[in-house]
């Protein structure tokens, strides 16, 4: 067990910690928080692997990519829109998968063309492919909820210059890269959906079909340089270092949004590994935060999944990949910070870099490795078995060889000891 740092000036007290951690309005009802004993990394075991085709497209979708240029491996424009890489996944009782993608192509200035999409994929870990079963839907903001100007309406033309062969779409208030950088996803109770971003940092809350509920929702006193409102203020997180991963409480109500980098005051404070983990009620921000430390400065957030009312899975990644990548991790963590000093705990439950693969699955050898640039999506299949997909970053090459377009690919792994899962965060319709 790793106990985490000390007591920060920006950290919570112990009666606030006592009544966010305790009680059911923070994180529902209560149970065991650790399991009897300590899981075993080394018995984590690969029981199943499929893989999505890197060139798979939408059907029938507006090509993209028009602004993406170098690329030798998938030469640019794309004929479509990408299914692209994983940032959020959510399962289905089907055995099927909601997927989201991020911003397509890495950054605001060349993903104006990318539609910010849900997609359902169905891993066959059976032929060791996984099934595109088509577009689940787009963000879009028809209710004219967002204040500022989006690319679809009024950014396309305003802007002096179009790279050849692209033209503005008619207005339509779908949400592009160019918009916002999602890279977290949660299901609410009642099937409206939350998503993390990196721009704002913002919560984005819509409809079960994508159709924006209500204005972006800032992060307290915290702006990326890509935020849209910034002005003339100064930027105190770096771009890409929003909400990699955004848990969900049992009830349904309570979202846990968390930080892949920390905030210029927190490098102030000598707190760089510290990542801060809000919590969210009803769509507003409650004052103080929890933090998670990363075993170094140099890693980034993954992904962030309740798995019960106090526990959590988080995916620690180096940012690193092929033969060069090193740490790429599944800690079990525990919120109810018991010895009140304002840090979660965690323990190491999977090593990516060192999995057992008895059957050589996806092609490999006894000992399966996830070296992947972003690893961004964990979810719980039952309690003993939990699913794992990377972000291939299309047209990104390097996780299987620096020349080989990378796949998103599907894991499923065998724990050594079940999970203290909730009933209501297993797969479901």
């Amino acid at each position: 067990m790793t106990k985490l740092g000390i007591l920060a000036a920006a950290t919570l007290t112990a009666a606030t910690l006592t009544a966010a951690s305790l009680t059911p309005h923070a994180f529902g009802a209560a149970v065991q928080a650790k399991p009897h004993t300590e899981p075993d990394p080394a018995r984590a075991t690969l029981v199943g692997w499929s893989a999505l085709p890197t060139q798979t497209y939408v059907p029938g979708s507006a090509p993209s990519g028009h602004w993406t240029a170098g690329n030798t491996a998938v030469p640019a424009p794309y004929p479509g829109q990408p299914v692209q890489g994983f940032s959020a996944t959510h399962a289905l009782a089907d055995g099927s998968f909601l997927v989201m993608s991020d911003n397509g192509f890495g950054a605001k200035a060349n993903s104006a063309d990318f539609e910010l999409a849900v997609h359902r994929v169905r891993p066959d870990v059976e032929t060791g492919a996984t099934a595109y079963d088509g577009l689940a839907f787009r963000l879009s903001d028809p209710e004219r909820h967002i204040p500022w100007t989006t690319w679809r309406d009024g950014g396309c033309g305003a802007t002096a210059t179009l790279p050849a062969g692209y033209t503005c779409p008619e207005p339509d208030r779908v949400l592009t890269g160019w918009d916002f950088d999602p890279e977290s996803m949660q299901v609410a109770r009642d099937g409206t959906f939350w998503f993390g971003e990196e721009f704002g940092p913002y919560l984005l809350h819509t409809k079960a079909r994508g159709e924006l509920l209500e204005a972006p929702i800032p992060t307290p006193g915290v702006m990326s340089p890509s935020n849209p409102t910034l002005g003339s203020a100064t930027p105190n997180l770096a771009n890409s270092k929003g909400y990699e991963g955004m848990a969900i409480a049992p009830n349904g109500r309570v979202l846990h949004p968390m930080l892949e980098g920390a905030t210029a005051e927190d490098q102030a404070a000598v707190l760089v590994a510290d990542l801060r983990i809000y919590t969210v009620v009803d769509g507003a921000f409650e004052e103080d935060f929890l933090r998670y430390r990363m075993e170094s400065p140099a890693h980034a957030l993954g992904d962030f999944i309740m798995i019960n009312s106090r526990q959590a899975l988080v995916i620690e990644r180096d940012n690193l990949q092929g033969a060069t990548a090193v740490f790429k991790r599944i800690y079990l963590v525990d919120l109810s910070d018991a010895d009140r000093d304002g840090y979660v705990e965690k323990t190491l439950l999977v090593d990516l870099m060192d999995v057992r693969n008895p059957d050589r699955l996806g092609g490999l050898g006894e000992t399966f490795t996830f070296p992947f640039f972003t690893i961004e999506d964990v979810e719980i299949i039952d309690a003993r078995t939990i699913a794992v997909m990377n972000d291939n970053n299309f047209p990104a090459t390097g996780g299987r060889g620096p020349d080989v377009p990378d796949v998103n690919e599907y894991l499923e792994i065998r724990l050594d000891q079940p999970l203290k899962v909730h009933p209501r965060l297993l797969p479901r319709g």
